[in-house]
């Protein structure tokens, strides 16, 4: 029988959760909405669910960096950065050439990336907090930065060194104005985003 004209169902989303493995075709093929998972290494895994604190600081900083960032840049809000075929993760923040943003397409690729950001919170500790700022570096995205929600809203921020690896260029606290010296244009007081 020649099955070479036999049309195949797209992946459903039950699949997400029973499925070991992920090709990038798959992954592509999905026509849900995959906003509270990441593809990681072909494997799907939830997203930590954001609580009320880690939303607020999400939607505040993004204000923040909308009004700040130059012409020719975007800010936006949970867009999937293509770091590898099979592996896809979803910054709270990014920073991007504007031109990246297209309605066409639904991720982004790493060069676009100018900033990524992540807001921790219970259940992405681990994650935002050593396997995204090994991830990102080695996607060569220019900077990261990570936003702690408690005990105090504190953010880090870190730029990428010759060696693909980040170095630390700040840790802020309430009452200190973000400062970034290799983003210039980054600049706002932290109490901006207290609760």
């Amino acid at each position: 029988m020649d099955d070479s004209n036999v049309c195949t169902a797209p992946p459903s989303l039950n699949e997400l959760w029973t499925r070991h493995s992920w090709s990038e075709a798959d992954w592509e093929a999905l026509d849900h909405d995959t906003s509270r998972v990441e593809l990681v290494d072909g494997i799907v895994r939830r997203r930590a669910r954001p609580d009320a604190a880690h939303q607020r600081v999400k939607t505040l900083l993004r204000t923040a960096l909308a009004r700040l960032a130059p012409a020719g840049f975007a800010v936006t809000t949970d867009v999937e950065v293509r770091l590898a075929d099979v592996h896809r993760r979803r910054p709270d923040v990014v920073v991007v050439r504007a031109t990246a943003l297209d309605v066409e397409r639904w991720h982004l690729e790493p060069a676009e990336v100018l900033v990524a950001l992540e807001v921790v919170s219970q259940g992405s500790e681990t994650t935002d907090r050593k396997h995204k700022l090994l991830e990102y570096a080695d996607a060569d995205i220019g900077h990261y930065w990570r936003v702690e929600t408690a005990p105090e809203i504190t953010i880090h921020t870190y730029r990428l060194g010759e060696s693909s690896a980040y170095l630390e260029t700040g840790i802020f606290h309430p009452g200190d104005r973000v400062s970034d010296p290799t983003l210039r244009w980054a600049n706002f007081d932290l109490d901006e985003l207290v609760l």
